[in-house]
């Protein structure tokens, strides 16, 4: 429980999360590590810095070097499972074991076996998040149709939830169903209008579709009016999406402001700098 004698502190590290998590947002895993750090070494037990600082550990390990990749893959371990210990219902750590040990060599503590334990541990508390973990297993495994089939059941067993659609979609999106993908989506605002991840992806839909592009726009704009939560699609990408619509619509001008306003808040977006060059 926090009190009043620490929150100078509190805030302090607040700040420091918020850049840290900024920082991983723009791919800047360097950048990141360095807040994270501070933040933890303010308030080490806090359960999202832990995460976070996971997450880059993690990133980091592409660009590290052969000796030091087993260094940062214990640390990213040792991250997510800080986090866990500290809250066992953060179900976005046990989401970083999961892929930690179906990447992990098993000499360093890896393998399938453990990804399931962990998964079978989301699936006890919270069933929609444990078809996504099962999900992630089998598309490690590269097993499509058991990768869907989780999907599919998790509408089944919940088919008034936006979430259990909203996945729906996703995997669609992945397969290149397109249709699907927006019956998906459609159906998860329908059953919640203020799930704004959905109106989100219909605005997407609209981009990479060209089609029903004023009901897009009006999509991106209502998500553009909205503060993500952790885990939502970031404002920036809904500025590259919304930018791809005006410019599919020969509106070069709102286009290339659009483009701008992503790449002023994540300059680390190919797709984006590319789109900018174009209607500039």
């Amino acid at each position: 429980m926090f009190v009043f004698a620490v929150s100078v502190p509190v805030f302090a590290q607040q700040s420091l999360l918020d850049q840290g998590r900024a920082a991983l947002q723009r791919n800047d895993a360097e950048a990141a590590k360095n807040l994270l750090e501070q933040a933890i070494a303010q308030t080490p037990n806090n359960v999202e810095a832990h995460y976070l600082l996971g997450q880059a550990y993690g990133t980091l390990i592409s660009s590290a070097s052969i000796f030091s990749k087993p260094g940062l893959a214990t640390k990213t371990r040792e991250q997510f499972e800080q986090a866990i210990q500290l809250d066992p219902n953060f179900i976005d750590a046990r989401f970083g074991m999961i892929e930690w040990y179906l990447n992990a060599p098993g000499f360093m503590g890896g393998g399938e076996d453990k990804a399931v334990t962990e998964a079978t541990e989301v699936k006890k508390r919270d069933a929609i998040d444990g078809h996504r973990a099962f999900a992630m297993i089998y598309a490690h495994q590269k097993k499509p149709d058991l990768v869907r089939k989780e999907y599919v059941d998790a509408v089944k067993e919940q088919p008034n939830s936006p979430r259990a659609h909203y996945y729906l979609g996703i995997s669609n999106l992945q397969a290149k169903d397109n249709a699907g993908a927006s019956a998906e989506f459609e159906t998860a605002i329908k059953i919640e209008p203020q799930y704004m991840p959905g109106w989100f992806q219909i605005g997407h839909m609209a981009a990479i579709t060209g089609t029903n592009m004023e009901r897009g726009e009006d999509s991106l704009r209502k998500y553009l009016s909205y503060t993500p939560k952790r885990n939502e699609p970031p404002v920036y990408r809904a500025h590259f999406w919304l930018g791809t619509i005006y410019e599919k619509q020969g509106k070069k001008a709102e286009a290339k402001a659009s483009f701008a306003k992503a790449l002023s808040a994540n300059p680390n977006q190919k797709d984006v700098q590319e789109a900018l060059k174009r209607v500039s």
